[in-house]
């Protein structure tokens, strides 16, 4: 067993013995192929170096044609059909030479790519020197930059003693001792002449901090004064209070109103901007102009002082409360509720109204006004200051405020900003605040001509607000005088005085039987033609009142539709008739009826002044005398058999009136003016 061992042992160590030669012989020829390339790529990269690209691509393209020539020559003899040997050695030894060319491509390809890996290197060792040319500058830049920096930092740097202001040199000259100046020092040496500054600048704030020592002291020596003092007058005011108290039944006995004067101060302080000029504008005017008008500030204080707080919160609050409503709501009808609730919330909140107005008191007329917070603007109303039987209040206070100035009407907010908030929501219902007149809005200082948001003057022109005070009073004159005719117009009595009735006739047998107020929609359905006569007069009906009057001479009736402007008597009435007596006779219709018009309409330029309030009973005086005119003449006419309207066999009026003639001219109109001392009727 131990031979054989041993045999197998010896066999192993020579397997492995030729093993191992076997694979140094392999790495040896591996290491001679390795070394034989990289000899072989060194000449390659070599014969790159001596060899340019344009002499590769002729080689290149000299070596394609003889290939292409040689495969054509191959191809040709393989279509001969030749199978001889010479042909066959022909082929061969042209596969040869293409073979070799082959090689020939070969090479160039990879003295190309060499060139090529060349041409990257070289291209990437370039990048490399800018990107890092390129980083060195960005760090250059940088350094200058911080070096910069630092130079601006320092240059800006201020020492604290910079900041001292310090005595001119000058006056430290002169003032400071020579201990301290040290002239023969400090003149040539500005450093020095620095720190002997600002110690002299340290000894007299020294000083003077001793002196404001002492001047604390004092100070508070005379406020320890100043609150005894205080006590003292704390402790008399429970007394005068009582005092002031014990005197106010012989205050209202005497009728010395001090407390309610004290009482108004305090509330103007709390008044918004725009009502405390236009209260501090008027009550100034009174005082120096017009002791007859009255001005106060009406409501309460506590409610002015909670208002501030209350209102702070504004629509926000207000649409938290809508929320908290509309969670509360039944399903079925949620969506409209909703609605409806936040709508009103919303037109509430923006309609909101100071708790104090002012209150102006003219003639008999008390006119507030009051102040609109959310929509900034002044709204205005007036009511009479007293009741009286006979009186209609209506008349009194409908429009009386209206065109005080023209196209002043009140129907809508003057601010702009006012038409983006929920216009159509909130213009229907500021009328029933009051009316935001522009008057009132220039009186409370808001001027709205091209602004967005006002804010309210201080100082307004005096001479604007003696001529609203003025044209107030007029207004309101003509007012109270113009509802008294009216008062007289519901008896059916046209009372004139003596020069007035001079232009009319002893006996006029038609009468005024009727005379009531009248509306706008009333009177175009009545009468057609005043729709036309107001757009032809270019006249605004909500400028205007109107009234329905009825004149009768036994069957014959005539009707006429007064339109009254808000100014009467400045501007004149307007009538339009309409006469029911043997037919229906109209403008549209009848000569005769167009001239009444026309005449009546202008009697204004007849009257006096002094006696203008008179223009609208003269205008029906008219009107009942030319009735009668109307009637008589017809009667006459038909008599002379020419153009009447009756149609019965004797004439239904006698004549009354002394007429010379008739009618006149192509229109056949009537004679209307009466000659007093003649007492004839001529034509005009």
């Amino acid at each position: 067993m131990s031979k054989i061992s041993k045999r197998i042992e010896s066999e192993s160590v020579k397997q492995d013995t030729k093993k191992n030669k076997n694979e140094l012989s392999i790495l040896a020829v591996a290491n001679k192929v390795k070394e034989s390339s990289k000899n072989f790529m060194e000449i390659e990269e070599k014969e790159v170096e001596s060899r340019t690209g344009e002499n590769d691509l002729k080689m290149f393209k000299e070596t394609c044609s003889e290939v292409r020539r040689l495969m054509t020559d191959i191809l040709k003899l393989k279509v001969s059909g030749k199978t001889d040997e010479e042909t066959k050695k022909k082929i061969m030894e042209k596969r040869v030479e293409a073979s070799l060319l082959f090689v020939t491509l070969k090479k160039l390809n990879r003295i190309d790519k060499l060139r090529l890996k060349k041409a990257r290197d070289t291209t990437h060792d370039a990048k490399q020197r800018v990107d890092s040319f390129h980083l060195q500058l960005e760090n250059l830049l940088y350094e200058v930059f911080h070096l910069k920096k630092e130079v601006d930092k320092c240059l800006e740097f201020k020492s604290k003693d910079e900041d001292i202001e310090l005595v001119p040199v000058e006056e430290f000259y002169q003032e400071a001792p020579p201990s301290i100046s040290k002239t023969e020092l400090t003149k040539s040496n500005q450093h020095k002449l620095t720190l002997a500054r600002l110690e002299w600048e340290f000894e007299q704030r020294k000083r003077l901090s001793e002196q404001c020592r002492n001047l604390e002291q004092n100070r508070e020596k005379a406020s320890n004064e100043i609150a005894q003092k205080q006590k003292q007058l704390e402790s008399l005011l429970p007394r005068l209070n009582s005092i002031l108290e014990s005197t106010r039944p012989l205050q209202e006995e005497l009728n010395l109103p001090v407390e309610r004067i004290k009482f108004q101060k305090e509330l103007a302080l709390l008044l918004p901007d725009p009502l405390y000029i236009l209260y501090s504008q008027i009550k100034a005017f009174i005082e120096a102009c017009d002791p007859s008008l009255q001005i106060s500030i009406e409501g309460g204080m506590e409610d002015a002082l909670n208002f501030g707080s209350k209102n702070k919160t504004g629509l926000d609050e207000i649409l938290e409360d809508v929320d908290s409503a509309e969670s509360d709501m039944e399903a079925e009808y949620e969506t409209n509720k909703r609605t409806v609730t936040s709508n009103k919330m919303k037109t509430d909140w923006q309609l909101t109204r100071h708790p104090l107005r002012i209150q102006l008191t003219v003639e008999r007329v008390v006119i507030n006004f009051a102040y609109l917070i959310t929509l900034n603007i002044v709204v205005v109303d007036c009511k009479p200051l007293q009741r009286d039987n006979g009186i209609d209040q209506h008349c009194i206070i409908d429009n009386l405020l209206s065109e005080i100035f023209p196209n002043d009407h009140g129907d809508e907010s003057p601010n702009w900003v006012n038409c983006f908030q929920a216009r159509s929501m909130v213009n229907g219902k500021i009328n029933e605040q009051g009316k935001p007149y522009l008057w009132a809005q220039r009186l409370a200082g808001l001027d709205f001509n091209g602004v967005v948001k006002s804010t309210p003057q201080t100082f307004i022109n005096t001479e604007f607000v003696e001529t609203v005070v003025v044209a107030l009073k007029n207004r309101i004159n003509y007012r109270f005088q113009f509802v008294k005719v009216l008062h007289l117009l519901e008896k059916g009595e046209l009372n004139l005085n003596q020069d007035s009735n001079a232009a009319f006739p002893a006996t006029i047998y038609s009468r005024l039987v009727s005379w009531a107020p009248s509306s706008y929609e009333e009177c175009i359905v009545t009468s057609k033609n005043l729709d036309q006569l107001l757009n032809f007069l270019e006249i605004n009906p909500k400028a205007l009142m109107f009234f329905k009057a009825t004149i009768e001479r036994e069957s014959a009736k005539l009707l006429a539709i007064f339109v009254v402007p808000v100014d009467y008597p400045n501007s004149a009435p307007i009538c339009s008739l309409e006469l029911l007596w043997n037919g229906k006779h109209t403008r549209e219709n009848s000569e005769i009826i167009r001239g009444i018009e026309a005449e009546v309409n202008v009697s204004i330029n007849e009257l006096p002044p002094q006696h203008k309030i008179d223009i609208l009973i003269v205008q029906l005086k008219k009107l009942t005398l030319h009735l009668d005119l109307i009637t008589e003449i017809d009667g006459q006419l038909m008599k002379r058999g020419g153009g009447s309207w009756q149609s019965q066999a004797k004439p239904e009026f006698s004549a009354e009136k002394m007429i010379p003639q008739l009618i006149k001219g192509h229109d056949r109109t009537f004679p209307t003016k009466y000659d007093a001392g003649s007492g004839f009727f001529l034509h005009q």
